[in-house]
């Protein structure tokens, strides 16, 4: 079961590079540094994906998403319509810190409590 929920934020890391090498972006708010907090977001998101998948090794979690979004920004950097920027690197490593913080200060691992509601719906 966990190749699934991994496959599934495999998909999501695809669906964060497609946001993130599109020619034309949505438009943003005008509210300064909103992009910040989209990048945050989206990694907080990711984190807590692979955070919960990999709840014993949330430093292996952190290098490897924090080396991917630096492959976005230069992805983004080396395609002449997108900016790289790395600050919207930073913003998405703090994402992931967040994220990784919560699960470890709660101690919440939401993958296995869906596991084990499916698991007793099938028996």
């Amino acid at each position: 079961m966990r190749q699934v929920w991994f496959a599934l934020g495999l998909v999501l890391c695809l669906v964060f590079v497609y946001g993130c090498l599109m020619p034309n972006p949505p438009s943003e708010p005008g509210i300064p540094y909103f992009d910040k907090f989209e990048h945050g977001s989206a990694f907080v998101v990711m984190g807590a994906w692979f955070g919960a998948l990999y709840l014993r090794a949330p430093l292996r979690v952190l290098i490897v998403l924090s080396l991917f979004a630096a492959g976005t920004e230069l992805m983004q950097w080396a395609s002449g319509y997108r900016d790289g920027d790395p600050l919207d690197w930073l913003a998405d490593t703090a994402g992931v810190v967040i994220s990784l913080a919560v699960l470890h200060a709660l101690g919440v691992d939401w993958v296995a409590r869906i596991e084990r509601r499916v698991t007793a719906t099938q028996n």
